[in-house]
């Protein structure tokens, strides 16, 4: 699902609350901007709205940060969800939190329209992304059952499988990854194309199923075979579901979860998950070309190019917002379309050196 998020703004003395499948809690009360735009696919593990705003980052600070990365710390949930279940009691810090945000001066927008970018694709190089989110919960569980690897499954550039198998490193554990491709390619070496190159280097175990048997099996099921077959091994493994998408994986909204969220077209999805179109490609291009910021073309491409879109289509109830839009990371995943893009990026010529340019050998040093 595509969604872009409104945040209501209220002044700071007022009572806010939160709707969290029908039910009301009171939320931190630091109103922001007035509306936000996010990248996804899964539905939601819990309908979320609200009439004001909430901290995008409200994890609670230590106050040496030098030495927080890599380290267990108690969690504390912000006050506004505190009533959740279940509560984990601690996490890992996996990323490099608060992520910035600063003003994306994109073309064309409608009057008075500002956009501002939530860079969570700076959470970390090996590990950018807002799946770090999950993973700080994830992880931190899987080490107090006393797990030795991890399993987990998504598409053969998955995103969240990659920062699995870095985080599981970092913690000195094993990771295990079942990838779906296409039949065609379920038998030859899966290559070292984006998120697959790190991925081997660190040390994953991959096992390859096509689509077809993803679509047969499921994912539960195959990761089942996968957990059982390592049980029988001696291992303690610990498996997390298709892009860390469970109950315990939602409680990273806790921490970056902004408020309530008015859908895009479902066009904006366009072909389906992975898969894109010769103009969501030419646009992901234009706006590096023009703004110098990258995005992944799985899902933050295409939640611009739908606001996008609709901020042409519809101006009238975009104009004089503030828009916050959440860059979730997934650069990675460009390289997997080289061979789409290239028609598009252009721009490159051999030097015309002429040949009154006096030349003497070793004259230029290389380094």
């Amino acid at each position: 699902m595509l969604c872009c998020r409104f945040l209501n703004s209220t002044p700071l003395s007022t009572t806010s609350f939160i709707t969290i499948n029908k039910k009301k809690f009171f939320s931190d009360k630091q109103p922001r901007f007035q509306q936000i735009a996010h990248s996804s696919y899964s539905p939601a593990a819990t309908d979320y709205s609200t009439k004001s705003s909430i901290s995008m980052d409200s994890a609670p600070k230590t106050q040496d940060p030098t030495f927080e990365f890599l380290a267990k710390k108690p969690y504390v949930p912000p006050s506004w969800a505190a009533q959740l279940s279940p509560v984990p009691s601690q996490i890992y810090s996996l990323g490099h939190f608060p992520t910035p945000i600063h003003k994306w001066n994109l073309p064309n927008l409608p009057k008075n329209t500002e956009v501002y970018l939530k860079r969570d694709d700076l959470s970390g190089m090996q590990l950018s992304g807002n799946k770090v989110r999950k993973l700080e919960f994830l992880l931190a569980d899987a080490v107090a059952q006393g797990a030795d690897c991890i399993v987990t499954i998504g598409g053969i550039q998955s995103n969240h499988c990659r920062a699995t198998a870095v985080a599981a490193r970092y913690l000195n554990l094993d990771c295990y990854l079942i990838l779906r491709t296409s039949k065609v390619l379920v038998d030859k070496d899966p290559g070292l194309t984006g998120n697959l190159l790190v991925e081997r280097l660190v040390g994953v175990h991959i096992d390859l199923v096509s689509k077809e048997e993803y679509a047969s099996v499921g994912s539960v099921a195959l990761t089942d075979l996968l957990k059982e077959k390592l049980l029988s091994e001696g291992r303690k493994p610990y498996v997390i579901p298709v892009g860390g998408s469970n109950s315990l994986g939602t409680c990273q909204n806790t921490n970056a979860k902004p408020n309530a969220y008015l859908d895009l077209s479902p066009q904006a999805k366009g072909l389906g998950y992975a898969m894109n179109t010769a103009e969501e490609l030419t646009f992901v291009k234009e706006i590096a070309q023009a703004t110098g910021v990258i995005l992944d073309p799985v899902y933050s491409g295409k939640a611009a190019y739908g606001m996008m879109r609709d901020m042409a289509e519809n101006p009238g109830r975009w104009e004089g917002r503030k828009v916050l839009f959440i860059h979730t990371g997934g650069l990675l995943g460009l390289f997997d379309k080289t061979e789409q893009i290239a028609s598009v990026v252009g721009n490159w010529r051999r030097m015309d050196i002429h040949e009154s340019v006096p030349r003497k050998e070793g004259t230029g040093k290389m380094f």
